[in-house]
């Protein structure tokens, strides 16, 4: 059996190969496995921007009205472990080796995966999760996509209870195609037949391919903004409350200590998400449970705000341009523009320019860094320097090699104003390391 650092070891030599979008591979590995998807209440939630936040959401709201609830994410901030939970509770190292020492065991000793490949990392994980959920006896489970829907490893549950998809934008061209319509084809399909979606608002371009690909399965489609719609009472540092409203229930005065509107509209989705149960049958919707989940919802490296030593930080995994965007609205909203300090990096298969375009003119200094893991996906500091120079000739910005760095340098080139920590969330795990000795202690 692995040791937790055995474990990591393991996953770490296939961090490095090439993604290989497809089912055949974790179907296989399922099979093998018992299919401990078959027979499980899952949401399965799709799109570009929010749907971490929004599994997280439902997660909780479901767990507050006494439910086991399984909770896959990716990807983690600062352990693997993250990625698979139940309750809140992540598992246990122990566990989580022993897992995968069982994977391992599995494809190496089947000849099929010498024909078709061997599992990526990310189908390894979503497989742990479903068996782990399985072995645990949940109640229901919260899938969040890795990239896309169609081909992604947790598309291999073939009859979710319902289907969520978040706003999409453009991420992963390389894969996923160099149009909304494309990217939007991806995403939708996680969409099956006769099972209910919930989908947030959406461009003109995204909704059309959705709404066809509902059509197509004869799926009912709940609506933001038409079947259910926010309105927000109060904005502040200390959180948002809102209002929430649909043809089943009109909750007043909601709060979640969260920044940003887009966090009430993830909030809805979640809240929709438990009506569209209720109408299954499955749940009875207390709106006691629902005010007290949302209100006691924290969810790391989202807008997530940390005082330590005097000064203010803002920790965002955001990393393409849909949601940099909320970012830059949030940062707007409750800190003068220009008037803050960013440490940034991000990923080469995101659209550079665009995110700077987004986040540096809010920005009175920029520190460029970069992860120190994904080596090969990471941009170079340097390149970014380049590349911002060119864009904002006026702006006063340096590099360094990596985050731990970055923290050391913004001691001496920032000012005490608050220090914005984004592009990916790689980035922000690593940052939350560093403040962690210090605050979270």
């Amino acid at each position: 059996m692995f040791s937790y650092v055995e474990a990591l070891d393991f996953l770490g030599a296939r961090k490095r190969r090439t993604i290989k979008p497809g089912l055949d591979r974790i179907k296989l590995l399922l099979n093998i496995l018992g299919n401990p998807e078959k027979g499980k209440r899952v949401i399965h939630v799709a799109g570009t921007k929010g749907k971490g936040s929004t599994c997280v959401f439902i997660s909780r709201l479901l767990s507050y009205h006494g439910y086991k609830v399984g909770l896959f994410l990716s990807p983690h901030l600062q352990c693997f472990r993250e990625r698979i939970s139940i309750n809140g509770n992540f598992i246990s190292a122990k566990e989580f080796g022993r897992y995968i020492w069982e994977i391992k065991n599995i494809y190496e000793k089947e000849d099929k995966f010498k024909e078709i490949g061997e599992p990526t990392l990310f189908e390894i994980l979503t497989a742990i999760s479903l068996h782990y959920f399985h072995k645990n006896n949940v109640d229901f489970v919260v899938l969040e996509t890795g990239l896309g829907g169609r081909l992604d490893a947790t598309n291999v549950v073939a009859n979710p209870l319902t289907s969520v998809i978040t706003p999409i934008g453009f991420d992963h061209m390389d894969i996923l195609g160099d149009t909304i319509e494309k990217i939007s084809f991806e995403k939708a399909g996680i969409i099956k037949r006769r099972r209910p979606v919930i989908l947030s608002e959406q461009e003109e371009r995204a909704l059309k391919v959705i709404i066809d690909k509902g059509r197509e399965c004869n799926s009912k489609i709940y609506m933001a903004g038409r079947d259910f719609s926010t309105r927000i009472i109060k904005m502040d540092r200390g959180g948002t409350i809102f209002t929430y409203k649909s043809n089943k229930n009109f909750f007043e005065n909601l709060k979640i200590k969260l920044l940003g509107e887009y966090q009430v509209k993830n909030s809805s989705l979640a809240i929709k998400t438990l009506e569209v149960l209720e109408d299954l049958g499955l749940i009875e919707i207390k709106e006691s449970k629902i005010r007290k989940a949302l209100e006691d919802a924290f969810i790391p490296g989202r807008g997530e705000i940390i005082n330590e030593g005097g000064r203010v930080y803002i920790l965002d995994g955001a990393h393409n341009e849909i949601s940099m965007r909320e970012v830059r609205k949030f940062l707007q909203q409750y800190f003068s523009c220009g008037k803050i300090n960013l440490i940034f990096g991000i990923l080469k298969d995101k659209n550079i320019e665009r995110v700077l375009e987004m986040i540096v003119p809010c920005a009175e200094k920029v520190i460029f860094t970069a992860p120190s893991g994904v080596r090969e996906r990471r941009t170079p500091p340097d390149y970014l320097l380049s590349l911002a120079k060119k864009m904002f000739p006026f702006k006063e910005m340096g590099v360094s090699k990596n985050v731990a760095q970055a923290f050391k340098m913004a001691n001496e080139f920032f000012s005490l104003e608050p220090v914005v920590v984004t592009g990916s969330f790689y980035i922000v795990g690593e940052a939350r390391s560093i403040l962690k000795r210090y605050y979270f202690s």
